[in-house]
């Protein structure tokens, strides 16, 4: 086996008795170049089933010959998971400000335009995705290291979203309690969408809620 697993933590926030509250992330990389994919589950903290299917994906990836690197983060929302009443999770808004967990992620829809002023005919696209990329994960780190004004649902989101930056796959997995089998799309990738031979597609704008 030449697939190398490293697990590591990504502290988030403390709660009320001071311990960290960690994301746990698993990246594995083969000896053999290939893209990089991302998969993160549970943002919304009710929604565990995905934290299983991944738990199965690094059982069965670990005895296998990867090409590329595949970044896992299960239950990348301790916070919400940890929001109970009663015997029910209730993950899906921050409580201090109601915001939705999964709404706080950065998108500047000017700054996208004034970077696409600055591509010329003549760069290759794997350039542009590179400077696009370099482009993004300093706008994040700015974000971030703003001194007010992010509240605790924005800072999880973007610092999931810088990890998922460089990724050439993104997959965040949601559930409900009970639905037939269906996957999100947006519109750009409806033909992607039938690589996955799931019977139901939601179709979403290109641009939703940033």
């Amino acid at each position: 086996m030449t697939t190398q697993v490293v697990k590591k933590h990504m502290v988030v926030a403390q709660n009320a008795s001071g311990r960290n509250m960690n994301v746990p992330i698993y990246r594995m990389k083969g000896a053999r170049p290939g893209p990089t994919v991302y998969i993160q589950s549970s943002i919304h903290g009710a929604e565990v089933q995905g934290n299983v299917v991944i738990y199965h994906l690094i059982q069965r990836l670990k005895d296998m010959d990867i090409c590329g690197e595949i970044i896992l983060v299960p239950n990348c929302n301790p916070i919400g998971t940890n929001i109970k009443a009663g015997e029910y999770t209730l993950g899906r808004f921050d409580p201090v400000n109601g915001t939705n967990w999964n709404r706080g992620y950065f998108f500047d829809k000017d700054a996208v335009e004034h970077f696409a002023k600055t591509v010329t005919r003549e760069e290759s696209i794997e350039g542009i995705k590179q400077r696009f990329r370099a482009h993004l994960s300093n706008a994040i780190d700015n974000k971030l290291s703003e001194p007010w004004g992010l509240g605790l649902a924005q800072q999880l989101n973007l610092k999931l979203q810088q990890m998922a930056v460089n990724a050439d796959f993104v997959l965040d997995l949601h559930n409900g309690p009970v639905s037939t089998r269906h996957v999100y799309i947006p519109e750009y990738a409806k033909d992607s969408a039938k690589l996955f031979n799931i019977p139901h597609c939601i179709f979403i704008p290109n641009v939703f809620a940033g």
